[in-house]
C-alpha cells in the first residue's frame, strides 16, 4: 500500500533535478538579458573640474 500512495523516490529525484536545471537556466537567461540589453545609464557627472576652488591658484597674486 505504501508504494501506491507515494511516488517512487527516483521520480522525486528526477523532478528535483529538472526544477533545479530550469531554475539555473532561468537565472542564466535573466543575467544574459540584463547584460545584453541594459538600458540604465547613470546620471552624467560634470564634464570637467572647472568649478569650485579647483582652478584657484594658491598664490594670492595669481587669483
Amino acid at each position: 500500500m505504501r508504494d501506491e500512495k507515494e511516488p517512487k523516490f527516483w521520480i522525486r529525484v528526477v523532478k528535483l533535478v529538472l526544477w533545479t536545471v530550469v531554475a539555473i537556466a532561468l537565472v542564466g537567461v535573466l543575467l544574459y538579458y540584463t547584460a545584453k540589453f541594459n538600458t540604465y545609464e547613470p546620471p552624467g557627472s560634470p564634464g570637467g573640474i572647472d568649478w569650485g576652488i579647483t582652478t584657484d591658484s594658491p598664490i594670492r597674486s595669481n587669483r
